[in-house]
């Protein structure tokens, strides 16, 4: 675009765009061919040519963003934001000065404050408290290196922001639980390494009674103290996502069983589950269970992550019982009871065990610590199956599905009848393992075509393999076996 083609575009879109350019991956650059410190990427724009420094200058929306990175030019946006609200970011400690002054003059316009104190900023913490901020909607406030509890959380602002929906409270010391700060239009709750005022679960308690509309909820280096309240579950029908971490097994049962979290999509507890007894895991079911079923319910998708052990669930809206669910297992140290427990719960759910179930383990285990197959195979209706670093399992598993077994009615049928494809990174058994399972359920499913068996086991659809080594005339058994599915090997070897 020429000088003379810009100059035709309305004012008002050359100000979307400068707001749009401005905000790509930050506000601010690292000037370091002139001062070496950081400075509004507005700036630059304005450098190209008169008028665009004519509308940056006289637009007050574009300055809506100010930091301490660079104090200067922060109070210049400041004064050309004008009556606009403005989003404060004031976390250089110690404070500037000047910045801070005029800051605070300019409360009443703060919309987002992110604010970072050390202990040399006593008098501008108790400054803070003197201020209204009306329409704030997002605080951040962390205490840096803080050693004495002087001042609580509860203690800042004139009045209590009425319009607050997210609060990060980062090493901070809170008084009163019980604060308005913690308010009815609450969306994001986030607490981390709180100073000796840690919540007892009676406060927490209340805290979840006081935000029914919380959307975000993360708890990280929080201890709890004190007994549990007596009463029931506490319903967040808009929590979508969960994070504890880290935990204690007592704590992270006690938080599973404070909430009931029906819309929850990303539930995460980290080491609370390093050891998992069983009633550990129970206690969490009753968090998680539910999440899967409405997941299949609504056609949605979860994430689960239980210390290092990571479940990922989506789902494709369809018919009952045609909707697709995919569930991905990854990441797991020595933890099998959560692979056990977790499998229990589907397969004892009547609404998840009949759905067409796709299966993604990725199980990074010690060979000495390798599962037991029958786990897994208690999953009645898996359709598809993509394994990656299960070493010394691929081949149990090959076995298991070669050859009928005795359900649990008494009678004999094929594990996983409706299996249809299968992917394996690491294939780690003798090659006639794998041709021996393809064999042996083709030839099931070509003599059960046509029948009216309830148990007819499908055709594979797909055989992907991406380790291990197949002669030629392997390879061609394979193919020929499954005629038109499709197959990918590895580098095929001839047969010494």
């Amino acid at each position: 675009m020429n000088k003379n083609e810009s100059e035709k575009l309305p004012v008002e879109l050359l100000i979307k765009i400068f707001s749009y350019a401005s905000g790509l991956c930050g506000r601010y650059y690292l000037d370091t061919q002139t001062t070496g410190h950081y400075a509004p990427k507005l700036h630059i724009m304005a450098q190209v040519c008169r008028q665009w420094l004519e509308i940056i200058k006289a637009a007050p929306e574009l300055w809506t963003f100010v930091t301490d990175r660079d104090p200067k030019n922060a109070i210049v946006a400041l004064d050309r934001s004008k009556s606009h609200p403005v989003g404060i970011g004031l976390r250089e400690v110690p404070f500037n000065g000047s910045l801070y002054a005029v800051a605070l003059n300019n409360s009443q316009r703060w919309v987002r404050a992110d604010i970072r104190f050390s202990p040399s900023d006593q008098l501008a913490l108790h400054e803070l408290a003197e201020v209204s901020v009306p329409i704030l909607q997002r605080l951040q406030l962390e205490f840096f290196y803080w050693d004495e509890d002087t001042v609580f959380v509860s203690d800042l602002f004139r009045d209590h922001p009425p319009r607050l929906t997210s609060l990060d409270l980062i090493q901070v010391a809170i008084r009163q639980w019980n604060s308005p700060i913690f308010g009815p239009h609450l969306h994001s709750l986030k607490l981390t390494r709180l100073r000796t005022s840690n919540p007892t679960r009676e406060d927490l308690w209340g805290i979840f009674h006081a935000c029914p509309e919380l959307n975000h909820l993360e708890l990280t280096h929080v201890n709890f103290s004190g007994e549990m309240p007596q009463g029931p579950r506490v319903q967040l029908p808009l929590l979508a996502a969960l994070l504890l971490r880290p935990l204690s097994p007592s704590d992270a049962v006690d938080i599973a069983r404070m909430i009931e979290t029906p819309r929850c999509r990303h539930y995460s507890v980290s080491r609370g589950l390093e050891t998992p007894d069983a009633l550990a895991l129970s206690a969490v079911a009753l968090q998680v269970q539910p999440l899967f079923e409405s997941c299949i319910a609504s056609s949605s998708s979860l994430f689960v992550h239980l210390d290092g052990f990571w479940i990922r669930i989506t789902c494709r809206r369809g018919e009952p019982p045609h909707s697709d669910f995919k569930l991905k297992l990854g990441k797991v140290g020595s933890c099998e009871k959560v692979l056990d427990w977790l499998i229990g719960i589907i397969a004892r759910s009547p609404l998840l065990s009949p759905i067409p179930v796709d299966v993604h383990l990725e199980y990074r285990l010690q060979r000495s610590l390798s599962p037991s197959p029958s786990d897994l195979l208690r999953l009645s209706s898996v359709r598809s199956l993509t394994i990656a670093d299960l070493y010394g399992y691929t081949n149990k598993l090959a076995e298991s599905l070669s050859v009928p077994k005795d359900l649990e009615d008494g009678s004999d049928g094929w594990l996983w009848p409706g299996l249809r494809e299968v992917t394996i990174r690491d294939f780690d058994g003798p090659s006639a393992t794998l041709l021996h399972m393809v064999k042996t359920r083709t030839d099931a499913a070509i003599r059960q075509k046509g029948t009216s068996s309830m148990s007819e086991i499908a055709m594979l659809e797909k055989l992907e393999v991406r380790a291990g080594v197949f002669a030629v005339e392997e390879f061609e058994v394979i193919q020929a076996v499954l005629g038109d599915a499709s197959v990918i090997l590895p580098a095929k070897q001839d047969k010494q």
